[in-house]
């Protein structure tokens, strides 16, 4: 149940909540206070593990699962390596709180989100630089003019606007970014399913 933090504030004052919800929004807040510094890069992932220990010793168990399932939900597509990592390596740390034996699952279904995340990127470069051999022809045609003019174009940044301006370029990556979502989507929930 992920709502705002005035949707909780209301629900909270109202007084609908079952002392199991309660439970459930206390410890949720609770992981987001644990994970925030992590987040933030000021905490690595043995603070991280240390301070979800002691939440999931004072507050129960089901603390480490959501901040399992908070981490999850931060990866992205198109997030940075670095990033992708450390939530990679916090999921996996977490999981050994929890003294599980699906550690092994766990390292395959984030390995393969990663080798998706490196086939993301290198079908995209290779669309780029595909389309970039078809536009370059006509930048340069058009440049040629112009500098014999003596006026400057610079011909790098009219190739990257006329490429990311094309309907193949944009079609391509709406299909491109939809497809890999979705993958994603699937991967990440069998993690979920998993934690």
């Amino acid at each position: 149940m992920d709502l705002s933090p005035l949707a909780r504030e209301r629900l909270e004052r109202i007084g609908s909540l079952s002392p199991d919800e309660a439970q459930e929004l206390n410890n949720e807040r609770e992981a987001e206070r644990a994970l925030a510094p992590f987040f933030a890069g000021t905490a690595d992932t043995d603070a991280l593990r240390q301070q979800v220990k002691e939440l999931a010793e004072s507050h129960g168990p089901d603390i480490v699962r959501q901040a399992q399932v908070k981490l999850l939900d931060a990866i992205r597509i198109q997030m940075s390596s670095e990033d992708f990592q450390r939530a990679s390596d916090a999921i996996l740390t977490l999981e050994k709180l929890k003294g599980s034996r699906t550690n092994s699952t766990l390292e395959m279904l984030l390995g393969s989100v990663s080798s998706l995340r490196q086939r993301y990127a290198e079908v995209r470069q290779q669309a780029y630089e595909q389309l970039r051999r078809q536009v370059d022809q006509q930048v340069r045609a058009q440049s040629d003019p112009a500098r014999r003019q003596g006026l400057f174009m610079d011909a790098e940044a009219s190739m990257e606007a006329s490429i990311k301006s094309t309907p193949e370029w944009r079609d391509f990556m709406s299909r491109h970014d939809a497809e890999a979502e979705r993958s994603l989507h699937e991967y990440v929930s069998r993690i979920r399913a998993s934690i």
